[in-house]
């Protein structure tokens, strides 16, 4: 059977979810492999940030999310301590910092489990097609489109697919990167983990205060509260012998009982998987008509939860400009862009999670290099620029990635600014405007910006905003 679409996504993940999500809001046909018979069941990523809940608002899931919560990282507070029980704990600050005046929406924690199918149910309603329990065979592509072939692993039949484009979502262990011969480089292999959920009786506050994680040093590791069944992430050592296996309900409970500081705690295995913090960087996101986003771009550490709402971020970079150039808004060309946007940003956020990397755990496997100067949190958030890309930049831009995004400059390749503006007679975030089109800010003299819009050819939002002109013109640097 042969199967034509405008897109393949390889990978039913976060990213790859994603990637569906947002290719079919702009209308873009796209089919999604993974070999998984369902969605995942460990927590994996949890901390959506202010800036990746702006993108999932932006498609109309802000409110699910919300309430499908499991967590609290906005009122609970990172801890530090021997044991859950240690009278010295460490209160280090919440997890997410007040970003009220920087966007419209709040960051919010909704684990991995329960984020895809909702992603995959409104990727489905707009006309993706997502098929789990289902190989990747293998592509081959030429200056016309990508031809795949995949397995159907429940009746063993083969289809081929043919697309305009492929995007490799298949992760830090997929194959397709290394099938482009798109080398990658960084520090490589620096720890091996387990993430072990566990059901227990532990009460989620320490010393009367939530919590949203606490580092334990007695274990190495962390643990971090759910409604029922609690996450413990720690190091295991193979080069003295431990295996995955070993991570059995008797090894369960006596590390959740050490690293509660108490005897009399219920700990009941749930799952436990290994897997390995890694820090990589692909040499290049794009190979003909292929694409690489998340973890099979950029491999980071945990710490700072910036791995998983960078890859949300490559998917948003991504999904427009495929969007526009299959609907033949815009020239191929845009499409290199993607790499000399998001690259750069993606190495300068893996300096800032090795950073933490190395404050936060004692490091007994490889040694991870000297750390850059740590920035806060929301400037990782919020602060990335492009210095080149689908724009004309400004002449001078340190090639740093970051600017403060409370003093924002407004200059091309950063992030708009937020403020409210008059969109229509209505008042409102001025992040709530954009859609599948690209908008125009023009103050009340703006007449002849709009006239040259309608000119184009080119869907245009004109947004006024005469009742914050001043505030508009300030924050980005512009007249009427």
């Amino acid at each position: 059977m042969r199967i034509n679409t405008e897109v393949v996504i390889v990978g039913a993940s976060l990213n790859g979810l994603t990637t569906a999500l947002l290719l079919a809001t702009f209308g873009v046909r796209c089919v999604v492999i993974e070999r998984h018979p369902e969605t995942t069941v460990q927590y994996k990523f949890a901390g959506i940030s202010p800036r990746s809940m702006e993108i999932y608002r932006s498609v109309g899931i802000e409110d699910e999310i919300r309430a499908k919560r499991t967590g609290d990282q906005k009122s609970g507070e990172i801890v530090r301590g021997k044991n859950l029980t240690d009278p010295d704990l460490k209160f280090q600050g919440k997890a997410w910092a007040e970003t009220q005046d920087l966007g419209a929406t709040s960051a919010e924690t909704c684990d991995q489990q329960r984020l895809e199918p909702i992603l995959r149910a409104h990727a489905e309603s707009l006309g993706a097609d997502v098929r789990l329990n289902t190989e990747f065979l293998g592509f081959e592509q030429d200056d016309a489109q990508i031809t795949a072939r995949i397995r159907d692993l429940s009746s063993g039949e083969e289809h081929v697919i043919t697309a305009a484009y492929l995007v490799a979502a298949d992760g830090v262990a997929g194959n397709i990167r290394e099938r482009l011969g798109i080398e990658r480089h960084g520090p490589g292999m620096l720890q091996h983990w387990m993430n072990i959920i566990f059901e227990t009786d532990l009460d989620p506050h320490l010393q009367g205060r939530p919590f949203t994680s606490c580092f334990v040093t007695d274990i190495n590791g962390t643990l971090t509260p759910r409604e029922k069944r609690w996450l413990l992430a720690l190091q295991y050592q193979p080069e003295r012998g431990e295996k995955p296996e070993d991570f059995d309900q008797a090894r369960t409970a006596e590390l959740v009982r050490k690293g509660a500081g108490r005897d009399d705690v219920k700990a009941v295995l749930f799952d436990a998987r290994p897997w390995e913090v890694g820090a990589y960087r692909a040499d290049h996101f794009r190979e003909g008509r292929v694409f690489l986003v998340g973890d099979a771009a950029h491999s980071m550490p945990p710490t700072g939860g910036f791995g998983g709402n960078t890859g949300i971020h490559d998917c948003h970079n991504l999904a427009w400009k495929l969007a526009y150039v299959l609907q033949d808004k815009a020239d191929p060309r845009l499409l290199d862009t993607y790499d000399s946007e998001r690259r750069p940003v993606a190495e300068a956020t893996l300096a800032q999670a090795l950073a933490r990397l190395s404050l936060w755990f004692k490091d007994e496997g490889k040694q991870v290099p000297p750390p850059v100067p740590i920035v806060d949190d929301w400037v990782v958030y919020f602060g990335h620029y492009y210095f080149s890309g689908a724009f004309i930049p400004e002449a001078g831009l340190p090639e740093h990635g970051f600017e403060d995004p409370r003093h924002p400059s407004g200059r091309p390749g950063t992030r708009a600014p937020h403020l409210t503006v008059d969109a229509a007679g209505v008042q409102k975030p001025v992040h709530d405007c954009w859609g599948t089109d690209f908008a125009l800010l023009a103050g009340t003299e703006g007449g002849a910006w709009h006239e040259a819009a309608a000119s184009t050819g080119i869907a245009l939002r004109c947004i006024g905003t005469a009742e914050n002109e001043e505030l508009y013109q300030s924050a980005y640097g512009v007249d009427a």
